[in-house]
């Protein structure tokens, strides 16, 4: 969704008349070899993200196997030709919103072109959005995952309409159609070359999948996929919609389709939505112009304004890029930096030499891409893990010859575009040599930091329990649980802190808060050895702690994770517990304690029912328990108020073989007949100082209207609750997507 969200963007809405015009029907094919060359491309940048999984892409790259200057010269053209895209994205909202109110606000549209004139106009929308999202980008707001898919899916879908419309249109009049494919070469090769510069920018997007390496689960794997099949998924529809676009749109004045669309520029599509689609199909494709340049332009700032800001982190620009605001964490000044370069480009330049421009920096940057990889193989070791690139080197090269090749023409092909590169490139080499090639500091702080005892537990097959600290004062309680639990198993404590960071905030920049989470992994450190088990501990780097906790659990093979949560939370309404537990690679034990109540506890109710009397996770806990003293154990069943004696004995005799099975025959075993089973518990844990509950995959009608029981009965209890949940291998596929 990263890759289509961000390749059906502006490009295809903004570009593809203008691509048109210079290519003639040909544009076809311009997009069809645009697909073929980025490929090479493609196919570099997936063994570089599946061999280096790390946050920032093609400059992250640049860093490990380029020397400085070569990788200050990818950065500072990678940010410039995110600035220009800014600047197409802004400038094609303009264009867009200004058509949008001439079409169905004529007044509105009417007056402000009185005023400003039409380009007056366009100029003012242009600097108001790129003002506003530059503002949303400091304050820090971002769409969540969904957010953009159901935008993705939103510009998908609005181009099939497009492209229903246009077969109908094609398949009803396919003799206009064949007309409008002749000549199919009016400018001869040239002019699909010329196209291909101009729409090359419609293919870039694949290159911020790599960028998010380190927070996608198994990227070695997932990271290749997700570029490959995103070209694949974008080229199709850009190969459909350029095809009905000049077969379905007829000719008007004896003026071939192909120029009258080159002639309407951004507004070619337009056009053709209003040559062979119903009103509503206009609305959509304005309406879709809009959304995609928006949803464009704000993952642009953001991707611009990190590069800046990591250039800076690395003194490869000034450090002052790389600080961050108190309260809201987000680079200010790399972002208000960005912003005043693209406003000036969006307002200065024409839409076609800004679309030119900045095809021809990320045509550079892909380049080097390339070369890097041939570089990266040279100096490493062979792997067999992760994607491999097929006739190496024979794909890179072609990739680095054809980007270049493809380069040239557009340089000089579009001169201002060449222009603006050549220059922004010869400063570039300037400014390093003169302010900071002797300051240069490549931050390289890892996402993982381990102590040495774990590289040794990872040799053992101990019982692991990983123990997720949040909150310093909850440490004791899960501690010696977990420590209890060790010891009966002659098992380890991993304990694990996770720093949250914001999506606009590197990784490296959690390096000030690693002191702090040492401090408090201390505690947990202190506690677990005076227990005599044996102790490790791991820091974690990552956005969003759930995802974090269960990427750490699978990679130290953990058996169990012990999670706490606050006595008046709600744990259904905590996102953390709620990802772990449906997401468990493990068992999963939660403990809900009030302060000060951090064990030992003597009095200890569990509640059994259906399968739960052969729970090994319930077994392996209460013999926790009993190792640390003498507990009065109680097993409790609830049975329907009108059963009969005969279910009553049965229910017993469940009990008792639990007991049995538990090793815990001294327990107390207690049966209630009880209609309303949340209360039944509730009224016998009254005396109790610690209740043991099983998280089950209950019902969905069920766990829809009234909660899981034990969510049900965990809320209401005075005492420390302990939620469990065993994992089970043979839980099928769509219940470990489907939280019920």
């Amino acid at each position: 969704m990263i890759g289509v969200g961000a390749m059906i963007g502006a490009g295809i809405f903004v570009l593809t008349g203008s691509a048109v015009g210079r290519a003639g029907p040909a544009a076809l094919l311009a997009f069809g070899l645009n697909g073929i060359l980025t490929l090479f491309t493609a196919l570099s940048y997936a063994e570089l993200a599946s061999s280096i999984p790390e946050a920032g892409g093609g400059y992250a790259y640049m860093k490990k196997v380029m020397p400085n200057s070569i990788a200050f010269i990818s950065g500072w053209m990678l940010w410039f030709a995110y600035v220009v895209a800014c600047a197409l994205y802004a400038r094609g909202f303009g264009s867009y919103f200004v058509e949008f109110l001439n079409t169905y606000t004529h007044p509105i549209g009417a007056a402000f072109e009185t005023v400003l004139t039409h380009g007056g106009t366009v100029a003012l929308f242009t600097l108001l959005i790129g003002v506003l999202f530059l503002a949303v980008n400091i304050v820090g707001t971002h769409a969540t995952g969904k957010t953009e898919n159901v935008i993705t899916l939103a510009k998908i879908a609005i181009l099939a309409v497009f492209i229903v419309f246009g077969l109908i249109a094609v398949f009803r009049n396919p003799s206009a159609a064949v007309v409008n494919y002749r000549p199919f070469l009016p400018n001869g090769f040239s002019g699909i070359l010329a196209a291909m510069g101009l729409i090359f920018i419609a293919f870039e997007g694949y290159d911020l999948i790599a960028t998010v390496s380190e927070e996608v689960q198994d990227p070695r794997r997932n990271i290749p996929r997700a570029i490959l099949l995103s070209l694949g998924i974008t080229l199709a529809i850009y190969m459909t919609v350029v095809f009905t676009m000049i077969g379905a749109t007829p000719s008007v004045g004896g003026v071939p389709t192909w120029q009258a669309l080159g002639q309407a520029g951004e507004r070619g599509i337009i056009e053709a939505a209003k040559a062979f689609m119903p009103r509503f199909g206009v609305v959509l494709i304005l309406g879709g112009g809009v959304f995609a340049t928006l949803s464009a332009l704000n993952a642009t700032v953001m991707a611009s304004s990190r590069v800046a800001f990591a250039m800076g982190r690395d003194w490869m620009l000034p450090n002052r890029l790389s600080r961050l605001h108190a309260v809201r964490k987000t680079p200010v000044l790399a972002i208000t930096v960005t912003g005043a370069l693209f406003l000036g480009i969006a307002v200065a330049l024409p839409l076609e030499t800004i679309g030119s421009a900045s095809s021809l920096l990320f045509l550079l940057t892909f380049m080097l891409v390339n070369i890097a990889l041939i570089v990266y193989r040279r100096r490493s070791e062979p792997s067999t893990e992760g994607f491999r690139v097929p006739l190496f080197p024979l794909t890179p090269v072609l990739g680095t010859v054809t980007t270049a090749g493809l380069a040239v023409f557009l340089m000089a092909n579009d001169r201002a575009a060449g222009i603006m590169a050549v220059v922004w490139i010869a400063v570039g080499f300037i400014v390093f040599r003169v302010f900071f090639r002797n300051r240069v500091r490549i931050a390289d702080v890892p996402r993982v930091i381990e102590t040495p005892s774990l590289l040794d537990l990872r040799k053992t097959k101990r019982y692991r329990t990983l123990v997720p600290i949040s909150h310093p004062g909850r440490i004791e309680g899960l501690i010696r649980m977990a420590s209890g639990v060790a010891k009966v198993s002659r098992g380890d404590v991993i304990a694990l802190r996770v720093l949250e960071l914001p999506d606009v905030t590197s990784y490296e920049e959690g390096e000030e808060f690693i002191d702090e989470a040492q401090t408090v992994l201390a505690s947990a450190r202190r506690l677990t050895l005076k227990a005599g088990i044996p102790f490790s501990s791991v820091v974690r780097v990552g956005r969003t702690i759930g995802p974090e906790i269960v990427a750490v659990a699978k990679e130290q093979r953990c058996d169990l994770i012990l999670l706490g949560y606050k006595a008046d939370e709600e744990v259904l309404e905590n996102s953390i517990i709620h990802h772990v537990v449906t997401k468990q690679p493990c068992d999963v034990a939660v403990l809900r304690a009030f302060d000060g109540q951090a064990g030992p506890f003597r009095k200890v109710l569990l509640p059994l029912g259906g399968k739960e009397v052969h729970d090994r996770l319930k077994s392996r806990i209460v013999h926790a328990l009993a190792a640390a003293g003498p507990v009065d154990l109680t097993f409790l069943t609830v049975i329907q108020a009108a059963a009969g004696p005969a279910t009553k004995r049965h229910a017993e005799e469940t009990l008792r073989n639990a007991a049995n099975i538990y090793a815990m025959q001294q327990a107390a075993v207690v049966v209630v007949a009880d209609d309303d089973v949340p209360g039944a518990i509730l009224k016998a844990a009254e005396d109790a100082d610690l209740v043991i509950l099983g998280m089950r995959d209950e019902p969905w009608l069920r766990s829809f209207f009234f909660g899981p029981l034990a969510h049900q009965v965990a809320g209401r209890l005075g005492c420390p609750t302990l939620l469990t949940k065993t994992y089970s291998q043979d839980k099928s596929r769509l219940k470990r997507v489907l939280p019920w």
